[in-house]
């Protein structure tokens, strides 16, 4: 199993990391993509990622962190390095969230476009991972005016409802799925899930975040818990744990560039 979308480098799962490493293996998550959410993150994640075959890393400024860059060339030229390593598989995160009121929509808003001219031009033409919470039209409207092609994009972690699932597919995007999905306060989702055919979905943890059921009080998540998200949406479409995960690794295969 892969865990396409993972936060190695946090508070939780940093300072034992080889234990968490073993852990997933035991389970049968065999590699793990440990996204950045800034440059000082991201070249954590290289530094993991260089002393363990099987963890993977992208490089990108997520919203949250928006107000820490007011230079864009300082910020692209930071992002610009690390994807030019062999181990760097992906632009990212990146994005728009409404969730909360700071950093202003504004200032997300350009530091995604700066981010995104990154991904069209000859720097890096892998995929690219997008943050939206609470800002689905506003985020399809800023890929689409990017030019960047919609197949290039997963919008990882997705929440929303039925109707932004269906923009979203109708857009081209991958869409990735949390524990959130396994919740029982979130049925709403878990049906919506079932709209996504099956070689435009993936799965991951966003650990330290969101441990899902059976283990919801379990923290910090760890990439085992993987395997859990990966049986609820098998059960649901009616497919057996090897033929459900035997198409997701293909899938994030396929997106990521993987061996």
């Amino acid at each position: 199993m892969i865990d396409t979308h993972c936060h190695l480098t946090y508070d939780g799962l940093h300072e034992r990391v080889d234990e968490v490493i073993a852990a997933a293996a035991e389970a049968g998550v065999d590699r793990m993509i440990s996204v950045g959410t800034t440059p000082a993150d991201a070249e954590k994640a290289r530094a993991l990622a260089h002393r363990k075959p099987n963890i993977y890393f992208t490089a990108g400024l997520h919203p949250h962190y928006a107000e820490q860059y007011t230079d864009k060339a300082a910020l692209l030229d930071a992002l610009r390095e690390k994807l030019a390593d062999d181990k760097c598989i992906a632009i990212g995160e990146m994005g728009l969230d409404r969730h909360y009121p700071d950093p202003p929509i504004d200032v997300q808003r350009r530091i995604f476009e700066w981010q995104l001219e990154l991904a069209s031009d000859d720097t890096f033409a892998g995929p690219v991972v997008i943050h939206n919470r609470e800002a689905t039209g506003e985020t399809l409207s800023v890929l689409s005016a990017s030019g960047i092609a919609p197949e290039r994009f997963v919008f990882h972690c997705f929440t929303g409802s039925a109707d932004e699932l269906d923009a979203i597919l109708s857009f081209g995007a991958m869409i990735s799925f949390t524990g959130i999905v396994t919740f029982g306060s979130a049925k709403d989702l878990a049906q919506a899930s079932d709209q996504v055919p099956l070689d435009r979905l993936m799965i991951e943890t966003d650990s330290p975040y969101l441990t899902p059921a059976p283990h919801r009080k379990v923290r910090p998540n760890e990439p085992r818990y993987v395997a859990d998200v990966a049986r609820f949406l098998a059960e649901r479409r009616g497919l057996s744990l090897d033929e459900f995960m035997e198409a997701v690794d293909a899938n994030a295969e396929r997106f990521f560039g993987l061996n």
